[in-house]
This record gives structure tokens, C-alpha cells and sequence, in this order.
């Protein structure tokens, strides 16, 4: 929450209570310094915390979000996910979670 100042790190949606804290690498793939890494984290909206978390999008370098081809923009869309926004505030600190996101969790 702290890190992203309790807004979407992609929307800057604001309503905590609606917020989810989502791990890049996931937790059952991270050790323990990975688990507790800040760096290792989104704060993002339901939509895209459910689509992140099953690989149906993810983030390039500069923040920008990949859809998967098996979510077309029309379905992403109506859950709320844009093709034109990015990740605000991203830090070098995140690039090795996001490329093993983009590996082993997005769907190809």
C-alpha cells in the first residue's frame, strides 16, 4: 500500500478497501527475500489483479500492459482493463520480477 501510495499502480484508483496486492513473481515461486520485497509487488484494481494474477496480461520494461492473445481487447475491455495505460512509478528494482512474469505467467 505504502509503495504505490494506496492507489492502482496503473489507474491511481484510490478506494483501498477495492485494492488488491498482487505479487509479480508469485509466492509460490518466490523465496523468502522475494516474498517480502516491496519491488516484488502491485496495488492494482480487481480487474487487473485477476487478469495479471492469471497471466492474461502483464507489463513490458516501460510499463506499458501486454495482453495475451487469449484475452482479446474486446473482453479486456469489458472487465475494466485499457490497452493504453501503463504502470506509474515503475523502478529498475521491478524489471527481473516483471521478465519472469512475462515468462512464466503470461499467458503466450
Amino acid at each position: 500500500m505504502k509503495r504505490w501510495d494506496g492507489r492502482c499502480a496503473v489507474t491511481g484508483f484510490a478506494i483501498v478497501k477495492l485494492l488488491r496486492a498482487s505479487h509479480i513473481k508469485p509466492w509460490r515461486d518466490s523465496n523468502h527475500a522475494e516474498r517480502l520485497d516491496p519491488y516484488n509487488g502491485l496495488l492494482l484494481a480487481p480487474g487487473y489483479d485477476a487478469a495479471f494474477d492469471a497471466g492474461y496480461i502483464s507489463f513490458n520494461d516501460d510499463g506499458r500492459v501486454v495482453l495475451s492473445a487469449a484475452l482479446v481487447s474486446d473482453a479486456a475491455s469489458l472487465i475494466g482493463i485499457a490497452t493504453n495505460v501503463r504502470l506509474r512509478d515503475l523502478s529498475p528494482e521491478h524489471m527481473a520480477y516483471l521478465a519472469y512474469h512475462r515468462s512464466e505467467v503470461f499467458l503466450k
